[in-house]
């Protein structure tokens, strides 16, 4: 009778790696990791009770004694991490999405953020949320690059969204990961849904293309058809962002009371604006909950430098009282940015300035837009040999954490540093006073 081979036999090397014993048998073609974890199972008598966990690994391929080296040192890495840090293990646990949602909605109220603005990513994140529990995804730990693509298609095709619809939506759910994964350390990694969003990005019938370049000419132009026209606001609202690089929005909530001229700055900041004096229109989309304007971001809140030249445009407008908006229509409420949009492309086509035809009637139509005046701001702050940093905070971009950390740029320096600034407008050209506010009777 044959006698039966013991286990040693196989096994003939064994050593430890770390918090892992490794065993090695060159007779076979596998090796195996061997380790035992103690595990609490709650108090008693004030004594916390051990277990122990054991766990077992074996390999598939050839046995290479380094690679299982390195197999078991990245396991004993592991196992150390959860013995010394078990708070980030019970961090990353399955947590239901519903509940992360509702926390969400409540931080971006807390930053805020417009009623618009938060009713519109709520009902985003109820389509993402109520899709996945059709297929039984309720965890947060549950969303992957492939499943947001799944509910790319559902969206283009069960809902028929436009490319633009859907990248809003993902814009939505883009965000929501963002605060699970570096706010709430829910998840670790990437956010999974920057991928799916720059595919849909990607796949937008007319596609977002950058701002052309806009030459002094092509600006001075502009202003020399308004000018004769009578229309002495679109040439201030240009000169504005031009030298201000406001963006139009904070032209629209721009009080007189936020122009100091002996001070040479404006302060843009959060202010509570009589919602009767509001565009119906803009109460919902600029005001919070609270009834107050909040600029775009912390860095938006912050001064412009008041120019010569925009000085000498601010002294001819005539302002009233602190309260009074800077700009205002013909019976003394906020500009209307269609309105005055269609009015700038109105000169542009005139003058010639980057005129085309519109895309769907095939009229004559000219690319400029407000925002790409305050790009404007930023190519001749780069000309004018400002510095980054400094056009940065300027133009309320959000700063470097480099720049956040070590500013190191006081007012007094920032507007000593903007007093190069030219904006290459022809001052010949602008308006040498005006009898009364700023208004136009076209609005």
């Amino acid at each position: 009778m044959a006698r039966k081979e013991g286990r040693s036999n196989r096994w003939i090397k064994c050593e430890r790696v770390g918090e892992v014993t490794l065993f090695v048998s060159p007779r076979s073609p596998f090796w195996q990791m061997y380790w035992e974890v103690e595990t609490g199972t709650g108090t008693v008598n004030g004594i916390a009770p051990r277990s122990r966990r054991r766990g077992f690994t074996k390999s598939t391929g050839q046995t290479d004694l380094s690679f299982a080296r390195l197999v078991a040192s990245r396991k004993s890495e592991e196992l150390f991490k959860q013995r010394l840090y078990p708070e980030k293990e019970r961090g990353l646990q399955r947590t239901p999405i519903g509940p992360v949602v509702d926390g969400f909605l409540e931080y971006i109220e807390t930053l805020g953020r417009t009623q618009d603005y938060v009713s519109k990513l709520k009902g985003r994140l109820a389509c993402l949320n109520g899709w996945m529990e059709k297929r039984r995804l309720l965890f947060v730990q549950d969303v992957t690059p492939e499943m947001l693509r799944k509910f790319q298609a559902f969206l283009r095709g069960e809902r028929g969204a436009s490319a633009a619809t859907a990248n809003h939506y993902l814009d939505a759910v883009h965000n929501f990961f963002g605060y699970v994964i570096f706010k709430r350390k829910l998840m670790p990694g990437l956010n999974p849904a920057a991928t799916g969003r720059q595919a849909e990005l990607d796949r937008l019938a007319h596609q977002t293309l950058p701002p052309p370049t806009i030459y002094p000419d092509q600006v001075n132009a502009v202003i020399e058809r308004a000018h004769p026209a009578g229309d002495h606001q679109i040439v201030n609202l240009i000169v504005f962002v031009c030298e201000g690089g406001f963006r139009f929005q904070e032209l629209q909530f721009l009080q007189v009371g936020d122009i100091n001229l002996a001070e040479r700055e404006i302060i843009l900041d959060v202010k509570r604006p009589d919602p009767k004096r509001v565009r119906p229109e803009l109460r919902k989309r600029c005001l919070n909950r609270e009834g107050l304007w909040i600029p775009k971001s912390r860095a938006a809140r912050r001064p412009i430098h008041i120019s010569d030249r925009l000085a000498r445009v601010i002294g001819s407008m005539g302002l009233g009282e602190p309260s009074d908006w800077v700009f205002v229509n013909s019976v003394g409420n906020q500009i209307a940015e269609n309105k005055t949009l269609e009015r700038l492309k109105r000169y542009a086509v005139a003058a010639s300035v980057l005129a085309t035809k519109h895309p769907r009637t095939g009229q004559p139509w000219s690319l400029i837009r407000w925002h790409w005046l305050r790009h404007y701001h930023r190519t001749r702050a780069h000309v004018s040999k400002i510095r980054r940093e400094v056009s940065k905070l300027a133009m309320g971009h959000a700063a470097d954490p480099i720049h956040d950390h070590y500013r190191g740029l006081d007012r007094f320096a920032f507007h000593a540093e903007y007093e190069k600034f030219d904006s290459g407008i022809d001052d010949a050209l602008l308006p040498q006073k005006s009898p009364g506010p700023d208004r136009f009777t076209g609005d």
